[in-house]
């Protein structure tokens, strides 16, 4: 019993830590802004390109691979250590995020919500990316901040 309660109380500890939640905090400002930025170009791409959803999916993840490697390295974590390794780690997460992703967007959500609104022709079009993007952010904060921006 005393294992598990010092296992609580070190999360505790944790995440009331006040750099913890700032971290945490600046993650959501760019999570947010990374969503944003990456929902409008696959909506815009998906209009304009006349290319699969799955290529139009990697166009728009691949650009902002940039984007969110930088910000989070030195606004999220504020790491100035080990770029290269934190780059070689991110784009490996970012290559497992992109299949996992891809392969939940275009065969297990997008069919699930397609047979759960038939009649319903924008929801399997416009909810699977979002669904997917939640996933994907949730697991990342903990592996950036234990693995990838840990100096």
């Amino acid at each position: 019993m005393s294992r598990i309660r010092a296992v609580k109380e070190k999360i505790t500890n944790e995440l009331l830590n006040p750099d913890f939640v700032k971290k945490f905090i600046r993650y959501l400002i760019v999570g947010v802004s990374s969503f944003t930025i990456e929902y409008i170009l696959f909506l815009i791409f998906r209009r304009v390109l006349p290319l699969p959803v799955v290529v139009t999916n990697i166009l728009v993840y691949t650009f902002i691979f940039w984007f969110n490697f930088l910000l989070n390295k030195f606004f999220t974590f504020k790491s100035h250590k080990n770029f290269k390794k934190q780059l070689l780690s991110y784009g490996l997460l970012f290559l497992f995020n992109m299949v996992a992703g891809n392969i939940l967007l275009f065969m297990a959500v997008t069919e699930l919500l397609k047979s759960l609104f038939p009649g319903t022709p924008w929801i399997p079009y416009y909810l699977p990316k979002i669904l997917i993007m939640v996933f994907i952010v949730s697991w990342n904060f903990i592996l950036y901040n234990k693995v990838i921006y840990k100096d």
